[in-house]
């Protein structure tokens, strides 16, 4: 603890230096000029543009686009919406009537499918790859959901860089240690697991190995493996994956990924290795969920999407095609390793993926629908699901939750959240999360409500 604070305290002292300096050289600027952004793109070239040297060291930081700049907000977000409840409770004197007592909010029905899996609360902890902070707690991550009911996705380049049964570092498990970890502690036939498969991944076949092997029939058979389509995330819609990984594994893959620098050429002690976005049009995609659906009979099929502009066209394919499930990733999705640029400026925010939802809905969409971006709560959770959203997902808070306890963080957080969509979902006079609907929401600014069709508050 103490090595942070004194490594953020010179990280301070450093740029309140190179501030001075650049002062005392007889130039000036007003507080809000980005003179930190232009200085360390000056002082670190092409390294400037990912934000470790701002936050932490690579592998330890949890990124995501900054809602907030000095002053004003740079998007509205789901905080920007309040839960309605009536004076007036006839469903709650139905429900009297059924249990013969005074309801509860723990009456609240959480059960439900989504994606074809039965789950215990429509939340999904988000497909989460190779990265360092992703990788190590991966088991007791997949323990953790498993117990909670609720499916999990793993991410792509997994098998690739960690190993698909046999670790490649000691302390990171394998693809199939993760996989194994979560399936053995399924309990009830709840919950289920997805996994991703990257361009690079592709190479080795990995979803005709996992799909064949035997120690996961009787898995296919109950029908808990999916396998996801990666379309694209929100942290960095429309590009690739990118890690840095040490010389000794980029030696290993620069036959696989594309490494900016030789690691046989050029000693340094970390690469950036980037993984391919993938190639889409609208009939590759199409053909992709097809040919899955045709050569993996027993597995479901997920998409992940990025917060695109062709938003509603791209659910719309999907679902024709016969996905299970769409995520779609706002622009507050979490990253491993993200441009600074792309952050910021790339993507539509998840309240505006949540319209787009809601758009192909009313266009004949049957897939179950989940969002995910910046969300972390059971409040979050009430108010995607009254806006058309089937299911959440979420990725840093269960990262934060095994950090804090292990897998038991994870089964506590879900407790907690579950808890809170109940008690919201009771005030608001329904007693089960699938009845939830726009009535139940209202919104602080003007322009929201009319997007959404939602009250305003104030009028």
């Amino acid at each position: 603890m103490m090595e942070r604070l004194f490594s953020l305290a010179s990280r301070l002292v450093l740029r309140y230096g190179i501030l001075r300096s650049t002062v005392r050289s007889g130039l000036s600027f007003s507080r809000t000029y980005p003179v930190w952004e232009i200085l360390s793109k000056a002082r670190a070239g092409k390294d400037a543009v990912y934000p470790f040297n701002e936050l932490e060291e690579y592998g330890r930081a949890l990124l995501g686009a900054e809602v907030y700049e000095p002053g004003y907000p740079r998007f509205h977000t789901l905080d920007r919406l309040v839960l309605l409840p009536p004076a007036f409770t006839p469903n709650r004197l139905a429900k009297m009537g059924e249990l013969l007592r005074e309801p509860l909010y723990t009456d609240v029905r959480t059960e439900c499918f989504v994606g074809g899996f039965k789950v215990k609360l429509p939340l999904v902890v988000g497909s989460m790859g190779s990265t360092d902070v992703a990788s190590r707690v991966g088991v007791e991550l997949a323990r953790g959901a498993a117990k909670a009911g609720i499916v999990m996705g793993i991410g792509e380049n997994v098998a690739t860089m960690r190993g698909y049964d046999r670790r490649r570092c000691r302390n990171h498990p394998s693809l199939k240690e993760r996989l194994m970890a979560y399936l053995e502690n399924m309990k009830d036939g709840f919950g289920g697991i997805i996994i991703q498969q990257s361009v690079e991944d592709a190479y080795d076949e990995l979803w005709n190995r996992i799909y064949s092997d035997v120690d996961l029939e009787s898995y296919f058979e109950e029908g808990v493996v999916g396998f996801e389509i990666k379309v694209g995330q929100g942290a960095k819609p429309g590009l690739g994956g990118e890690v840095k990984v040490s010389r000794d594994l980029a030696l290993e893959l620069k036959d696989k990924y594309y490494l900016p620098e030789d690691p046989e050429i050029v000693i340094k002690d970390f690469y950036e290795r980037h993984s391919a976005p993938g190639t889409f049009t609208e009939a590759i995609l199409s053909s992709m969920i097809r040919l899955l659906k045709n050569n993996y009979p027993r597995a479901r099929v997920w998409v992940k999407l990025g917060p695109y502009r062709d938003l509603v066209r791209v659910i719309k394919i999907c679902s024709d095609a016969g996905t299970d499930a769409i995520t779609v990733d706002g622009k507050e999705g979490g990253t491993g390793m993200s441009p600074i640029v792309a952050l910021k400026d790339l993507g539509l925010p998840t309240l505006a993926c949540l319209k787009r939802i809601g758009d192909a809905k009313r266009l004949g969409v049957s897939s179950s629908m989940v969002v995910s971006g910046g969300l972390y709560s059971g409040s979050h959770l009430v108010k995607a699901l009254a806006l058309g959203a089937d299911a959440v997902a979420m990725g840093r808070p269960f990262i934060i939750a095994v950090q804090a306890k292990g897998e038991r963080g994870v089964t506590n957080f879900v407790e907690a959240v579950r808890a809170e969509a109940q008690m919201l979902t009771s005030a608001l006079d329904k007693y089960s999360l699938k009845d939830l609907s726009p009535e139940d929401l209202g919104s602080l600014d003007k322009d929201i409500a009319d997007a959404l069709e939602l009250s305003y508050i104030y009028s």
